[in-house]
């Protein structure tokens, strides 16, 4: 499985376990654009996880379903090789939990309100990696991003970025991937009919053959063996 799927199945997980009564719902794998009603062609806004000039206004369909909390994949925003370790990257990857609720919490609302809401979340998130392989999250920007009456109150969309990173590796150079069980990740190119080759095979022992200096027949020769698994 995709490690961008993996890490954000398991921030919407703990989210849903951490929130408790203070939202109606986690959802994950939504498009941040749907929810604000972004029109990304009219150039209002960068890009989907970058605010621009003005403030959208709330979907409707997403204001009737707040408080919320939903969680964005933003992808992996860019790769370096690792100098020490041969064919692996570091993947920087960027999350966001959009975080919906009334913008202020009084006596007559029995929610916590937008920004403890962005509190929550900020808490239960930063530096836990899930029991990934991942470096532990990095909680990032707070961006208000829009905000539309209902019940004749203001309730407002917040997004709580997080970042983090893991290590990506590489084929070498002019090899195929080899799946060794059906939980490898590249088990995808033999599901879907893809190239595949051999995987390496197990090494079992070596020969050494030694000779005396200007002499050309064998004086000794030892083996090493690979040691049998340990039966306990």
């Amino acid at each position: 499985m995709s490690m961008l799927i993996s890490v954000q199945t398991a921030i919407a997980d703990r989210l849903r376990q951490g929130m408790g009564r203070m939202v109606r719902e986690v959802a994950a794998d939504l498009d941040e654009t749907a929810l604000c009603g972004l029109q990304l062609a009219h150039g209002d806004y960068a890009s989907r996880l970058t605010p621009g000039q003005s403030s959208p206004t709330i979907n409707p369909q997403a204001l009737a379903r707040l408080p919320a909390l939903w969680t964005v994949a933003g992808g992996i925003t860019s790769s370096q090789p690792q100098a020490s370790q041969r064919l692996r990257y570091k993947a920087n990857a960027l999350f966001t939990v959009i975080v919906g609720d009334r913008l202020q919490a009084d006596a007559n609302y029995a929610g916590a309100g937008v920004w403890q809401l962005v509190y929550a979340a900020r808490r239960l998130l930063a530096s836990q990696d899930f029991g990934l392989a991942v470096n532990p999250l990095l909680p990032e920007k707070v961006r208000p991003l829009g905000q539309a009456p209902r019940d004749g109150q203001p309730w407002s969309l917040v997004a709580c970025d997080f970042s983090t990173y893991w290590l990506d590796e590489a084929l070498d150079n002019g090899h195929w991937p080899s799946p060794q069980t059906d939980a490898d990740p590249d088990a995808l190119f033999r599901a879907f009919g893809g190239r595949l080759e051999d995987p390496a095979k197990t090494w079992q022992s070596t020969q050494l053959n030694y000779n005396l200096a200007g002499s050309a027949g064998v004086k000794a020769q030892d083996v090493v063996a690979n040691p049998a698994p340990s039966q306990n």
